[in-house]
């Protein structure tokens, strides 16, 4: 069996242990006209493979809770975002494949605001990798289009041709219907499949 035939397969068996097909029920998000250069277009369109790419590798992960994390998050499906609650959040990155089978790093600080002209705003704010961008609903998640950056400047644009570039899509997870994940397909660094788990932060 090739290596992508035996991937995909590792994928439908954790894919089919879960629970029901990941984003059963819920529209693709998609970009806009002219928001993407041609590359970051095929990587958005190829986010389920992404995942289940990620997803694959995830289950030779060694530690079990780690694996847990991730099976939280997908074990009932997606769910359609609906309207984003502004304010601050709890954000944890959970990096799936790649030069690891699975890292979930400890929460940090992330803020969503309404932007001027639709949409949201979002931001990594605490950390050593930053990151921030623009949400737009799209489909029955929100399309997401923004770049890293590090703790020691200031937050980056997308300009379609940068290592640094983010695309992306965000849902609710149907577990809790609290929460959400913003997946990030085919980072250029260091992983498969990118997963920003959101959690609006009640104050407590």
């Amino acid at each position: 069996m090739s290596p992508s035939l035996r991937t995909l397969g590792l994928a439908l068996m954790l894919v089919a242990a879960a629970g029901p097909a990941l984003g059963q029920g819920v529209a693709a998000c998609t970009a806009p006209a002219d928001a993407l250069s041609a590359a970051d277009e095929e990587r958005l369109a190829g986010l389920e493979w992404s995942r289940l790419r990620g997803l694959a590798a995830a289950m030779t992960e060694a530690d079990g809770e780690a694996r847990q994390i991730v099976s939280g998050l997908y074990a009932n499906g997606l769910a359609a975002a609906g309207e984003l609650p502004e304010g601050d959040y709890r954000c944890r990155t959970v990096k799936l494949g790649g030069i690891s089978p699975l890292v979930a790093y400890q929460f940090f600080d992330c803020r969503i605001e309404a932007a001027e002209g639709g949409g949201y705003g979002i931001e990594k704010t605490t950390g050593s990798q930053r990151f921030s961008g623009h949400l737009e609903p799209s489909g029955d998640g929100y399309f997401y289009r923004g770049a890293l950056n590090y703790a020691d400047e200031g937050p980056v644009a997308y300009d379609g041709a940068s290592e640094r570039d983010q695309v992306g899509c965000l849902y609710k997870v149907s577990a809790d219907g609290q929460s959400f994940v913003l997946e990030l397909p085919s980072p250029h660094l260091e992983s498969f499949h990118d997963v920003i788990v959101l959690l609006p932060d009640a104050g407590e």
